[in-house]
Parts: C-alpha cells; structure tokens; sequence
C-alpha cells in the first residue's frame, strides 16, 4: 500500500495493511493535496476505494477515482453512524483503503469532543484488524487535549502538516 507520494512513502516507510493514518491540518485543502494522491493510488492498483461522506466541506475524493461513496448522517446518532461504518466495513473486506472527511465535524454534530475520540479509538482498530489503510484528518486546535491524544495514542501514523502560502 502506498500514500500515493514517492517521497513520503520513503519516510514513513510505506503504508502497512492496517494503518490508520491521521492528518492534523490547518484547512480542508491541507488534507486534500494526500488524499488525491492515496486515492489515486488506490485506484491505479485496482484497490478498492470507500469513502465516508459525511461534512459540509467540499469532497476529498478527486473526481475521475472509482469510489465507493459512503453518504453518513452523523446528526442521526453515534450508534447509528458506527454501525454504519461497521457494516461498511464488512461487506467490503480486507485490503480497502479508506477516506473519512474530516473527523472535527463530526463533534458539532455530536456536541462533544469526547465522543469524537470514542468514535475514533473504536473505527481505527476495527479497520486495522480488516487490513485496512485509512486517511483521517484534524482540524489543529479545534479539540481538546484529550480527544487528540486518545486520537494520536490509537492511530498507527499521525503526521502533522503545515502550510506557508503554497509551501506544505
């Protein structure tokens, strides 16, 4: 498995069957310019591509990418969205690559920073026993300690990006 960048492969080491990879950043735009590639990666190895659709922000899939979208609705419940994510999960296997959108809107809809971190220590090891690679991302200093360290303390790789106008 690969993150689709030759470059970042090489420091990371690759992608290993399992791997929850979490991006803190700044914007949906940070995120975006690594899911395109994963994505297109995917892709190119015929891999299968889900994506849970679930915010308000612009969809980090690239158009032109064979995907299975995924379109959840967080406001309906916890029980209900992990469930969701669960079946999804299952009914595609081992081997998937995974794209969420961005994990901070979905403690708006559910009230709760706490919750978010819940959602995320019970999906990334669930995906992680499926063989999975996963992009999840963060908003930087939207959450609270807590939360981003239950995140950071269950994800195999966390990378933190920043930006300087068009420097990444």
């Amino acid at each position: 498995m690969s993150t689709g960048l030759n470059e970042l492969d090489k420091v990371i080491q690759g992608i290993r069957p399992g791997d929850n990879i979490v991006w803190q950043v700044d914007s949906i735009e940070d995120y975006i310019r690594f899911v395109h590639p994963f994505c297109r990666k995917a892709d190119e190895s015929k891999g299968q591509l889900i994506y849970f659709r679930f915010a308000g922000h612009v969809p980090v899939v690239p158009d032109g990418v064979k995907a299975n979208v995924y379109q959840l609705h967080p406001e309906d419940g916890f029980e209900s969205f992990i469930a969701e994510i669960f079946t999804v999960i299952e009914k595609h296997g081992h081997g998937a690559y995974y794209v969420f959108d961005l994990l901070s809107e979905l403690s708006v809809d559910w009230y709760s920073d706490s919750m978010l971190g819940n959602f995320f220590m019970l999906a990334c090891p669930y995906l992680n026993d499926y063989d999975t690679a996963a992009y999840f991302a963060l908003l930087r200093n939207r959450h609270t300690p807590q939360t981003v360290k239950a995140i950071h303390d269950t994800a195999q790789v966390t990378i933190d990006v920043y930006s300087n106008k068009e420097e990444i």
